[in-house]
C-alpha cells in the first residue's frame, strides 16, 4: 500500500492500534538507566516539561506511526502483521491516537512497565520522597488509558506488558475500562485475543498466557527503543521474588539476534540493549556454567555490525564472572569501547547485577540458585571477587539490594552491611529497593516492605548505599551540595515523618558521622 493510501485509510481508523504511555514511548535521551526514574513521584515539575526534556517522545515516521517502540510491542506487532497484514496494524505515541483511532478500529493494545506504580522501583522511591504525588509512569498510564478517543467507537482495550499484573492486583481494571488484561508472554496468545476483538467477540477479563514455542517467536519488523534485542528468555535460578525464574530458559540463535541488531542499527538506534535476565545465560552449560566461546562471539559479532555505536547488556550474574574471568577479560574491552558512560572524567561500561542481600540465611531461603555453580555459603566471596573482576575490566555495575525480604532480621541486615564494607573501595552504583511481592513470583503472597517498618539498621543500609554512590559518581563540588540538601531534607521532612531512628543514617550520609 502506498504512503498516501495508508494515510487515507487511517482517517477511518486502523483496525488494530498499539500504544504505550509517554514514559514507555521514550528513550529518556538514550539513557536506559534514566528510564528507572519513571518510578519516581511526579513532584512539582509540570508533565509538559518532563515530556519535553526528561522523556521526550520517540520520533515518528511522518505518518503518525512511531519510528521506535518498546520491544514487547514490536514482538506483538510482528505477530499481528503476519496474520492480518501491515495495513491493519499501527504503533503510535499516545499523543497521536486521534490520528489513527476511528470507526474501523476494533482493538487498542496498550503495553506498560508500571501502570499502577506498584513495582520495586516505584514503591521504593515514591515512598522515599514521600511527597510529590504518584509515580510518573502510573500518572502517564492513567492519562493514556482514560483518553476518550479510545472508547468513542467501542474498540476493545487490551492491556499487556511486564506491568499488566499491577492493574489486576490493584483491582483497577474496571475503573480504567480495560476489557482484557493479558499477563505473561504474549506471542502465542495475542493472536487469538486480537482475532476475537476484530470479530466483535467478548474478551476474557484476565488471561494468563501460555509460553510460546521459542522457535516460533518472530523477529521484530520495526526498530525498538534503545535498539533492544532479546538474547535469552527466562532464567531458572529459582529466586522466589522474581518472575522470569518461572519461565523456560532459552537462548535465541545468533542469526536471529543479528537480524534484529542489523534492523535497529540500520534505523539509527545508536544503542543496542541486550535484553536478558543474565547475559551469561546465553547458551550456558549445565549448572549455569557460562559458555565463553558463545558469549565472546555474540559480543564480537554485534560490535562488528555497521551503525552499532553503543552496546548495553541489561543484566548479569556474578557467579559466571568468578567462574571464568577470562571471558570478562575478552568482552570487557569491547563493552568499554562501545560504552557511553562517563563519571568524573572516567569512562566505564556498566550492567545491572543483583546483590539483593549479604545474608547467607536469606540466600538459602529465597535464592539458593543465584550463585550456582557455587554454594550460598560462598556468596560474599562470589560478590567481592566478581565485582573486583568487573572493575578490573572497566565495568562499574549497577547493583540492586532488596530491603525487607520476608523474615529478614537484624542479623541479616548486619550481614548486608558487612558485605558493603567489603566493597567499600569498589566502583558500584547501589540501588536499594523495598521488597515487593509481584503477582507472578513465588513470594506473591508475602507482605510488602514499607518505610514505616524499616528498622534503624535498614535505614543505615539505605544511607550507606547512597553515600557510596555519591562518592563514586558525583564530583567533589557537587558532593557537598548534595550533603547540604540531605541535611535540609532531614530537618524539614524526614525527621518529622519517620522519627529519630533515621538521625544516625542521615548524619552518616552527610559525612558528619561514620
Amino acid at each position: 500500500m502506498s504512503q498516501d493510501a495508508l494515510v487515507s485509510s487511517r482517517v477511518e481508523g486502523v483496525p488494530i492500534v498499539l500504544t504505550a504511555s509517554a514514559t514507555d514511548m521514550s528513550d529518556f535521551n538514550l539513557n536506559p538507566f534514566r528510564a528507572f526514574t519513571g518510578g519516581f513521584p511526579t513532584g512539582i515539575i509540570p508533565k509538559r516539561l518532563l515530556r519535553k526534556y526528561w522523556y521526550p517522545p520517540v520520533p515518528s515516521n511522518g505518518d503518525s506511526s512511531v519510528k521506535y517502540a518498546p520491544y514487547g510491542i514490536r514482538k506483538i506487532e510482528a505477530v499481528l502483521m503476519k496474520e492480518f497484514g501491515p495495513e491493519k496494524v499501527v504503533v503510535v505515541h499516545p499523543d497521536n491516537l486521534r490520528k489513527v483511532v476511528g470507526p474501523n478500529t476494533k482493538a487498542v493494545g496498550i503495553t506498560s512497565m508500571e501502570p499502577a506504580g506498584t513495582g520495586f522501583v516505584s514503591r521504593t522511591y515514591t515512598s522515599f520522597v514521600g511527597f510529590g504525588g504518584e509515580p510518573i509512569a502510573a500518572a502517564e498510564f492513567r492519562e493514556v488509558v482514560e483518553k476518550p478517543i479510545l472508547r468513542k467507537w467501542g474498540a476493545k482495550i487490551i492491556l499487556g506488558g511486564p506491568g499488566a499484573w499491577q492493574i489486576h492486583r490493584a483491582k483497577l481494571q474496571k475503573k480504567y475500562g480495560i476489557d482484557c488484561v493479558v499477563m505473561g508472554e504474549g506471542e502465542k496468545t495475542a493472536l487469538g485475543i486480537f482475532r476475537m476483538a476484530l470479530n466483535g467477540e467478548e474478551l476474557p477479563s484476565v488471561i494468563e498466557t501460555k509460553p510460546p514455542d521459542p522457535k516460533e517467536i518472530p523477529c521484530i519488523e520495526q526498530p525498538s527503543i534503545f535498539g533492544t534485542v532479546e538474547i535469552t528468555r527466562g532464567c531458572g535460578r529459582g529466586c522466589k521474588f522474581c518472575s522470569p525464574t518461572l519461565r523456560r530458559r532459552y537462548s535465541f540463535p545468533l542469526e536471529h539476534i543479528l537480524k534484529e541488531v542489523k534492523l535497529n542499527a540500520k534505523n539509527d538506534t545508536k544503542m543496542i540493549v541486550l535484553a536478558s535476565e543474565d547475559i551469561f545465560l546465553y547458551r550456558s552449560k549445565r549448572r549455569f556454567v557460562p559458555n565463553r566461546e558463545a558469549i565472546v562471539s555474540l559480543i564480537e559479532r554485534i560490535a562488528s555490525v555497521p551503525g552499532v555505536r553503543y552496546i548495553q547488556p541489561a543484566h548479569a550474574s556474578l557467579a559466571p564472572v568468578v567462574y571464568d574471568p577470562e571471558m570478562v577479560e575478552e568482552i570487557g574491552p569491547i563493552l568499554f569501547e562501545k560504552s557511553p558512560w562517563i563519571a568524573n572524567g572516567d569512562r566505564y561500561s556498566s550492567v545491572e547485577i543483583g546483590l539483593e542481600t549479604g545474608s547467607i540465611r536469606l540466600m538459602n531461603e529465597h535464592m539458593k540458585g543465584k550463585m550456582l555453580p557455587y554454594q550460598p555459603e560462598e556468596w560474599h566471596d562470589v560478590v567481592t571477587k566478581g565485582i573486583e573482576i568487573m572493575n578490573e575490566n572497566r565495568i562499574w555495575p549497577l547493583a540492586t539490594l532488596i530491603i525487607g525480604l520476608p523474615e529478614e532480621t537484624q542479623k541479616d541486615t548486619i550481614a548486608t552491611l558487612e558485605l558493603l564494607d567489603k566493597l567499600k573501595h569498589s566502583k558500584v552504583f547501589y540501588v536499594p529497593l523495598l521488597f515487593t511481592s509481584e503477582e507472578d513470583c513465588l513470594l506473591r503472597a508475602a507482605r510488602h516492605m514499607d518505610l514505616k517498618r524499616l528498622t534503624p539498621l535498614q535505614w543505615e543500609l539505605i544511607a550507606t548505599c547512597w553515600k557510596r554512590n555519591i562518592e563514586v559518581f558525583v564530583s567533589e563540588k557537587e558532593y557537598w551540595k548534595i550533603k547540604l540538601v540531605a541535611m535540609t531534607i532531614y530537618a524539614i521532612y524526614y525527621r518529622w515523618k519517620h522519627g529519630g531512628k533515621i538521625l544516625k543514617p542521615i548524619l552518616k550520609f552527610s559525612g558528619l558521622r561514620e
